[in-house]
């Protein structure tokens, strides 16, 4: 990532502007379809659907390389470079960080604490969702997930719903908080198929544990677009966290 030079990141986000609706509402589907896809052609390969669901962290990355390049398609033909929402406001820089910094100490609790709290309440066991989560797979797909899964995530996710589909649906809606709302559902939905188990339990918790990390970015994002790369980066750096739950499943 580097400095914006040229126009800042700010207005390029805000010039993402889909004219179709139908194509908007696509997106915001997508993600979630596309987890339940790759993990049924595992399942298919392994003969397993049980199989299948161990191997999440490789849908997700999957899925997420299908996201970057549909986001790079969109924005090619909108004539607009996907690469650039990636960049550092460079007029903003000082206080982007101190705004940042700011929404930092809400940030982990927010994250953090929905985890506990759903699973003390649905399982009486905070270790459950992890336990059903994090299971042994092969040692080098480990290590190659434990980089590919963070940095596409990174690229794909937020960029997705915020970067993306929010101004686009801002523009195509009546009712404005909308634009937000719906991004937001979406992203926490999505990984009631990230894995799919056919728990209803866990699909609860699924469904539920990011929303209010969700709600926190899309808040943000739409009131101050240029955090977007910071976002970015600190979304990329917590499921670096996460794969390398894999490693310690192996070890």
């Amino acid at each position: 990532m580097q400095f914006h030079t040229d126009i800042e990141a700010s207005i390029a986000i805000k010039e993402i502007q889909p004219t179709k609706k139908g194509v908007l509402f696509v997106m915001l589907g997508s993600r979630l379809l596309l987890f339940l896809l790759f993990q049924a052609i595992i399942a298919l390969i392994a003969h397993s659907w049980i199989t299948s669901q161990k191997y999440w962290l490789l849908t997700a990355t999957l899925t997420n390389l299908v996201s970057i390049s549909l986001l790079f398609i969109l924005f090619k033909r909108e004539g607009k470079n996907y690469f650039k929402i990636f960049r550092f406001a460079r007029k903003t820089f000082k206080k982007d960080i101190l705004v940042f910094l700011g929404i930092m100490v809400f940030a982990g609790p927010v994250a953090l604490a929905p985890n506990y709290f759903l699973s003390t309440w649905l399982w009486n066991d905070a270790n459950i969702p992890a336990e059903m989560l994090f299971q042994p797979i092969e040692t080098g797909l480990v290590y190659i997930l434990l980089f590919a899964f963070p940095v596409t995530i990174m690229l794909a996710e937020l960029a997705t719903y915020y970067v993306y589909i929010m101004p686009g649906l801002e523009k195509q809606l009546k009712t404005k908080w909308l634009a937000v709302l719906l991004p937001v559902l979406f992203l926490s939905l999505q990984h009631c198929t990230l894995p799919f188990i056919p728990d209803t339990k866990f699909i609860f918790y699924r469904a539920l544990v990011f929303l209010p990390f969700a709600l926190l970015a899309g808040i943000s994002l739409k009131t101050r677009p240029s955090l977007f790369p910071y976002f970015a980066v600190l979304h990329g750096i917590m499921d670096f966290g996460t794969a390398y739950m894999l490693v310690l499943e192996i070890h």
